[in-house]
């Protein structure tokens, strides 16, 4: 496996070009994901419905969520990056959403004892949106467990990686997000590297 700034060097390389397309295929995800759930609870009075209604829409933006993570998979391929691509999920709603919301509530549970067994259960399934796409027969648990394989020995690694990126979400709060609108398709076209070499080491 590489060096984190190799991976982040192949990003921007990737990157080169497209960084328009990039943004704006962020700037769709973000307006989906989290501003429509703005608009639909920030007018409901009861705490309790706006989170329970929040929690619903981030749900179904699971799909969605897995169209933004392989969009760049798809362009470090060189392949199909139109921004409907974003939404390619929802054609196999059943797979990609079981997948995004096992994951999701075994980090959250991982979180709710201790936060680390959270992080860790997050970098154990961390590969599971990529082996979906290349995969389009593996079931949702086993793409989960094909991820706890390819992980092993390699969930410190991928932890520094990502958390090289602290700096620049920190820089982005101080552009009131903006900033995210690009941090985004850089640290997604790392990650996409980053499986494509793990991936490569392991023969798959």
């Amino acid at each position: 496996m590489g060096r984190n700034q190799d991976y982040k060097n192949r990003a921007l390389n990737s990157l080169e070009g497209k960084w328009g397309t990039a943004a704006i295929a962020a700037l769709i995800y973000f307006a989906l994901s989290e501003g429509i759930s703005w608009v639909i609870t920030t007018p409901m009075g009861d705490m309790t419905m706006s989170y329970s209604t929040q929690g619903f829409w981030e749900l179904l933006c699971l799909p969605l969520g897995w169209g933004f993570t392989i969009l760049f998979l798809n362009l470090i391929r060189n392949e199909d990056i139109r921004y409907e691509r974003l939404f390619d999920g929802y054609k196999d709603f059943i797979r990609i959403f079981l997948a995004g919301f096992l994951v999701l509530l075994a980090v959250v549970i991982g979180c709710i004892f201790l936060i680390v067994p959270g992080i860790i259960i997050g970098l154990m399934f961390s590969q599971t949106e990529y082996i979906l796409k290349d995969d389009k027969e593996i079931s949702a648990a086993d793409a989960i467990m094909k991820s706890m394989k390819m992980m092993e020995g390699h969930k410190m690694e991928l932890f520094w990686l990502m958390l090289s990126f602290i700096g620049w979400f920190l820089l982005c709060i101080l552009t009131i997000g903006i900033g995210f609108l690009f941090l985004a398709p850089y640290f997604n076209t790392t990650m996409a590297h980053y499986y494509e070499d793990l991936k490569a080491e392991q023969g798959m």
